[in-house]
């Protein structure tokens, strides 16, 4: 089930704008069929490559095993750094956005490469830390030479990276799970851009959600960071323009031992629900705290608390149809090939957020490339609007889609991407202006998506 969102985002988003929102997605739990060298990370986050192309499962191509027998031109291959939350809060989601941006280059690869030479993949570990993943970042641009970087996942480090790397720099930044509309003013010389929507929209849906189950007071447990204060907020905000009272918003720390204070502290008064904006390490410890001490009957969930492991871990007899939000992807073709591939390769359906958008990334950056005839990061930079917005004719992924956008543009053709997780057009901030936040439940051992909710923000 699909529907618009009936109210004026544009304006939300506006006034969104003023919380001082730096950190963004939660994570959550995926057993993903990954090769060693896809799962290994040094303790310092050391990079890896992989260039390979499929000769059947992109799973089957071992990380860092090296260039294949891809046509090649002369000229520099398109090197992208792959970063990513290998370890840290967010760690859960590191190897999936792998896979998605590794199905990505070998669907590339297979199909021409860009410029006639494969695509690069670099992987690196932000560590879900700012200091790390600006580390990293600048070991990608000074010493792996990349064109472009795809990450981070939360905001608090890809805005960082932006401001202090990538931005100064003048190397192409996309990433597909930063959902803070701080990222929307970065000072980041218009190389920052997002495949994913701002989490503005999640908190109102999150807020519609609460009201429709009947809930009439809540309280928030959020993690203490940008993240979880403005989704906590905007969440807040809105439930209460609709009727509800918010009785607590409760910050905590990431991954302590207990929350029973937090916890005293967020169900004081005796809420309807509580609201658990936090990431899956953290949010273990107080669900299994207030499940057992009787503190609150019914929660809400995020992105980040959307993780099966965790609900697993807890008992899913406990959180039976029970409610949640995460942004989510469009229902189009191009959705629906990317998670027919991605099964077909990993043996599981990318259940994840942020997969597609893991992937389109790597596929706006390419045909980006291979449109300007270049590596060069401006001349990328340039040309990501000119391939992903209309007008054009309309290339989709897929080894069928780039081998129909290399003759388009062979041809002097212009082209507009039609992503998987969105048409991917970009505004002048570099944000996507369209979306999707899905509504998902808790039915018996697994996570059920149960409606998308459509987000314009162009109207």
């Amino acid at each position: 089930m699909s529907r618009r969102i009936p109210w004026p985002l544009a304006l939300l988003v506006a006034v969104t704008l003023l919380l001082p929102l730096l950190a963004a997605c939660g994570g959550s739990s995926e057993s993903t069929a990954t090769t060693a060298a896809e799962t290994s990370t040094t303790s310092s986050g050391a990079s890896q490559t992989a260039t390979t192309a499929p000769s059947g499962s992109p799973a089957a191509s071992p990380a860092g095993s090296g260039s294949s027998s891809t046509p090649t031109a002369s000229g520099e291959a398109l090197k992208i750094g792959m970063l990513a939350p290998f370890t840290g809060d967010l760690s859960d989601f590191g190897p999936a956005f792998w896979n998605a941006a590794m199905l990505a280059v070998e669907e590339i690869n297979s199909a021409g490469g860009v410029l006639g030479q494969p695509v690069e993949l670099v992987r690196a570990d932000d560590g879900t830390s700012p200091q790390q993943g600006v580390e990293e970042a600048r070991r990608l641009v000074e010493v792996e030479r990349v064109s472009a970087i795809i990450g981070a996942a939360a905001s608090g480090v890809t805005l960082p990276i932006a401001e202090s790397v990538t931005g100064p720099s003048g190397i192409v930044q996309i990433s597909p799970a930063s959902t803070s509309p701080a990222l929307t003013d970065a000072n980041d010389n218009d190389f920052l851009f997002r495949t994913t929507i701002s989490d503005a929209a999640q908190g109102v849906v999150l807020a519609q959600l609460a009201q429709e189950q009947g809930f009439k007071t809540a309280c928030t447990m959020y993690t203490n960071n940008a993240y979880g204060q403005g989704l906590s907020e905007v969440f807040s905000r809105e439930f209460e323009r609709l009727g509800g009272k918010v009785l607590a918003q409760v910050p905590h720390e990431q991954e302590q031992a207990s929350y029973a204070s937090e916890l005293a502290t967020c169900t004081e008064g005796n809420p309807d629900v509580l609201a658990a904006i936090s990431y899956p390490e953290s949010a273990r410890v107080y669900l299994r705290e207030a499940v057992e001490q009787g503190l609150v009957k019914n929660f809400l969930f995020v992105d980040g608390t959307k993780s099966e492991e965790q609900f697993a871990d807890l008992g899913w007899d406990v959180f039976q149809g029970m409610w949640g939000t995460a942004p989510g992807a469009l229902d189009t073709d191009e959705g629906k090939s990317f998670d027919a591939r991605y099964e077909q390769a990993y043996g599981r359906r990318p259940e994840l957020p942020f997969l597609r958008e893991s992937y389109d990334a790597v596929y706006v950056i390419a045909l980006a490339a291979q449109k300007a005839g270049s590596t060069d990061p401006t001349a990328i930079r340039d040309a990501i609007r000119e391939i992903a917005n209309p007008p054009g004719e309309t290339v989709t992924p897929g080894p069928d889609g780039w081998a129909r956008a290399l003759e388009l543009i062979a041809a002097g053709t212009d082209i507009n991407y039609e992503g998987a997780a969105s048409p991917a057009d970009f505004d002048d901030h570099g944000d996507v202006l369209k979306g999707a936040i899905e509504v998902w439940r808790v039915q018996g051992n697994a996570i059920v998506v149960q409606e998308t909710r459509e987000i314009d923000l162009s109207q």
